[in-house]
């Protein structure tokens, strides 16, 4: 039996590599750094393996980013001075902004707003910090206003994969866990959900290659290519029993 009205239901978002592009805002970032620091580095060692280690690293909120640059300049080699010279130029890059876009994936307020007008409840559970989200609000406001909650890295101690983020954007929309599910692309999104006792959905997303094999060991109660594929699997992922 399938549940015919939605609005009692909520879907919790992830948002980078979910509704905008990982590599853009960190990636290619990234990447451009640690070039600039060391051209000889392992190109390919970074590509293979970045993905899976920016923003993956939960636990307390002001350490996350710090956790997953260290651990791509350790892939890429460096050493201890490059390293911090990396952290230099990045922490300038951050203020200023210039090189962290923010990019929407194409059709994402659509599959909102499709979810929206069935009824549904969506919140933004994000890594990222409440400045970034202003700055989402500010330069695409018709996709921050799809969501009814949005509860950042600060809003908590603890962050993905612990599931504080997931109990508190739950408890603000009233929503009980047995109708929840996160939808996100790293391994932390999903074991966040588990650990929340909420169903999952991971998204293969930008690097489909890495992620399957990482989000597999994870055991997500579906997968799925992009978000686009999302309403064709809600009834599936909200069965109820008689």
């Amino acid at each position: 039996m399938y549940q015919s009205s939605w609005n009692n239901y909520a879907l919790l978002f992830d948002m980078d590599g979910v509704l905008i592009s990982l590599k853009s805002r960190w990636i290619d970032p990234i990447e451009e750094v640690i070039t600039k620091v060391k051209p000889s580095y392992d190109i390919d060692a970074i590509k293979k393996e970045s993905p899976s280690l920016v923003l993956v690293t939960g636990g307390r909120s002001n350490m996350l980013m710090l956790q997953g640059i260290l651990q791509v300049c350790k892939v890429a080699g460096l050493s201890r001075f490059q390293t911090f010279k990396v952290i230099i130029y990045l922490s300038s890059m951050l203020i200023t902004r210039k090189k962290f876009k923010i990019i929407p994936f194409d059709g994402v307020i659509d599959i909102l707003n499709n979810l929206r007008e069935m009824g549904f409840n969506l919140a933004l559970v994000t890594s990222a910090s409440k400045k970034t989200i202003k700055h989402l609000k500010k330069q695409f406001p018709d996709l921050y206003n799809k969501f009814n909650c949005v509860v950042t890295r600060n809003d908590v101690k603890l962050t993905k994969p612990f599931p504080d983020q997931i109990n508190k954007a739950l408890a603000m929309l009233q929503i009980t866990k047995e109708n929840a599910v996160i939808i996100g692309d790293f391994a932390s999104d999903i074991k966040a959900g588990k650990n929340a006792g909420i169903r999952t959905v991971a998204v293969l997303s930008e690097y489909p290659g890495i992620n399957k094999k990482i989000l597999e060991k994870t055991n997500p109660d579906f997968m799925i290519e992009n978000i686009s594929e999302l309403p064709e699997i809600i009834s599936d992922i909200f069965v109820i029993t008689k």
